[in-house]
């Protein structure tokens, strides 16, 4: 049997073995006519944003690597994609359509990727912070945004210095101050009050207190920061100099852990201490706070504030601002 198929085979002419390939779709043909995927990437981009600088930024690459790949992607179609005027890139005719197509594709990829792994879309977003900021309001809010965003892991930088939004720096920052960014977009949050606490326990042992100056005798513990604490006595009748007594901390988060373990009392940002009065570790007394100077803004680089996952974040802020 074998013999006699060997034989057959043998008095086939040359090239005869190609009749025997099925008529049909050819895939491997196919796939030699596409361009590259990495040209089609950097194409979609740059026409979505306008820009190769913008694009460059997206896919952490050079500007020149952008403009490279599109050109090389032009080569391959044999027509123009985009019109150069000035420092501006526009689509032509047929750019528009092949834009279109090319969006298209890429979607469908994307879907068909999460749907087959749901963590491939995974990425990272690091956010600079003040330390007060970082181990009090952020860490205690911080699980609803991992829950609302599962593919988008956060990174704190906790710092007092001003990012400069490098490559080995932040993507984004929340800074408190003036306000008057202007290297990049700045959104206000939220401001805040200086208030006057105590822990729940010392609170309890006050009772109905209405008058300032009967605290004088307890613990004063100061933020050597801020003087905002001399501004909440003296708009509540009391004298400054009567409180300048008790501990001083250099750190506004240190100052409400020390409140909360002592029988004393003390001005503090609500901000700072809004997780623990929340949680009823902390009571505000009954007198008037003082509006504090500053706000708190999120400041991000101008090329990066679309980007789905820092839109993902500032959504989330905007929301927890109307409980700041």
């Amino acid at each position: 049997m074998r013999r006699a198929l060997r034989n057959k085979l043998d008095q086939l002419r040359p090239g005869a073995l190609s009749k025997l390939e099925p008529v049909g779709f050819d895939s491997n043909r196919m796939r030699r006519t596409l361009p590259p995927l990495q040209t089609l990437i950097a194409f979609e981009a740059a026409a979505r944003l306008q820009s190769f600088t913008l694009a460059a930024a997206e896919l952490n690459l050079t500007q020149p690597a952008v403009s490279q790949q599109v050109k090389l992607l032009e080569h391959r179609l044999g027509i123009k994609l985009f019109r150069r005027r000035n420092n501006m890139i526009l689509l032509t005719e047929q750019g528009e359509q092949f834009a279109e197509d090319v969006t298209e594709m890429l979607n469908t990829l994307g879907e068909s990727v999460q749907n087959l792994a749901p963590d491939a879309g995974r990425t990272t977003l690091t956010v600079s912070l003040l330390p007060s900021f970082a181990s009090t309001w952020f860490a205690s809010r911080a699980h609803r945004f991992v829950e609302t965003n599962p593919l988008v892991d956060l990174l704190t930088l906790s710092t007092v210095a001003k990012t400069g939004f490098g490559q080995e720096d932040a993507d984004v920052a929340i800074r408190w101050g003036p306000g008057g960014y202007t290297d990049g977009y700045e959104e206000r949050l939220f401001g805040e009050q200086h208030i006057l606490v105590a822990s729940a326990k010392t609170a309890a042992m006050l009772g109905d207190v209405s008058d300032i100056n009967a605290l004088a005798e307890l613990p004063f513990l100061h933020d050597t920061n801020y003087s905002e604490w001399r501004a909440v006595i003296e708009v509540n009748g009391g004298e400054p100099a009567a409180f300048e007594h008790g501990a001083y901390f250099g750190d506004s988060s240190a100052t409400v852990n020390a409140i909360l373990y002592s029988q004393g009392i003390g001005v503090v940002r609500d901000v700072i201490a809004r997780h623990l009065l929340a949680a009823g570790a902390l009571i505000q007394l009954p007198f008037e706070p003082v509006e504090g100077p500053f706000s708190y803004h999120f400041i991000c680089p101008e090329r990066r504030v679309e980007q789905p996952r820092v839109q993902a974040f500032l959504t989330w802020l905007r929301h927890e601002a109307q409980t700041a």
